[in-house]
């Protein structure tokens, strides 16, 4: 481990504790993979960390610092929005999307060198509902609104992603998933929504 990379981990934590799991991978030359779920946000500079997700209609969000060559992302799903533009869901957008980048500018102290790549937001027919339209319609929204350049996005369709993240680099695989999977990723995102309808959002968010 670095030195640089033992400063970031002191001063921001990547551990996503009960939404991230971390394992060696010996298919991809032996690096630290991280796999988060719904709520999970991982931030890192070190250069055998691969980032991983998988999304149905959620969203996540892969922000980096090509010069500082640290990067984060998280995994969130808003609930339905209802007609309030200051509902929760805004909120608990505002707050995934403000932890990723808090997390990234207390180490950079640089909001002009982010960049960001958007993925998932798929329509599921098991949710029969518009939540990946607004997930994506949300963070692009946000991202815009805070300067951010979205580099690139794969967002939207009817398909189930895999996502790899390389944070250094930014770096980004993207792996479209079959239908045996569709239905536990949906039931997941289900349950995460229900939670998110039924539970306060802690503190205060700003909103843009």
């Amino acid at each position: 481990m670095t030195g640089q990379t033992s400063r970031l981990r002191a001063a921001v934590p990547d551990d996503a504790g009960d939404f991230a799991n971390r394992y060696r991978d010996q298919r991809l030359g032996g690096a630290e993979v991280i796999n988060i779920v719904v709520g999970g946000c991982v931030v890192s500079d070190a250069d055998d960390v691969i980032i991983t997700t998988t999304l149905g209609s959620c969203v996540a969000a892969c922000v980096f610092d090509p010069v500082a060559r640290i990067g984060g992302m998280n995994h969130f799903l808003l609930p339905d929005s209802g007609s309030d533009i200051l509902s929760g869901s805004s909120r608990y957008g505002s707050a995934a999307m403000e932890q990723l980048i808090n997390r990234m500018l207390a180490i950079t102290h640089r909001r002009d060198r982010l960049r960001a790549k958007v993925f998932g937001g798929a329509k599921m027919r098991a949710l029969m509902s518009d939540a990946g339209q607004h997930n994506v319609e949300f963070v692009m929204e946000y991202l815009a609104a805070e300067g951010i350049p979205t580099m690139s996005w794969d967002v939207g369709g009817s398909a189930a992603r895999a996502i790899r993240f390389y944070p250094t680099s930014g770096r980004t695989q993207r792996r479209l998933i079959g239908d045996e999977h569709v239905h536990d990723i949906a039931r997941s995102e289900a349950s995460f929504m229900e939670r998110l309808r039924t539970t306060a959002i802690d503190g205060d968010v700003e909103l843009f």
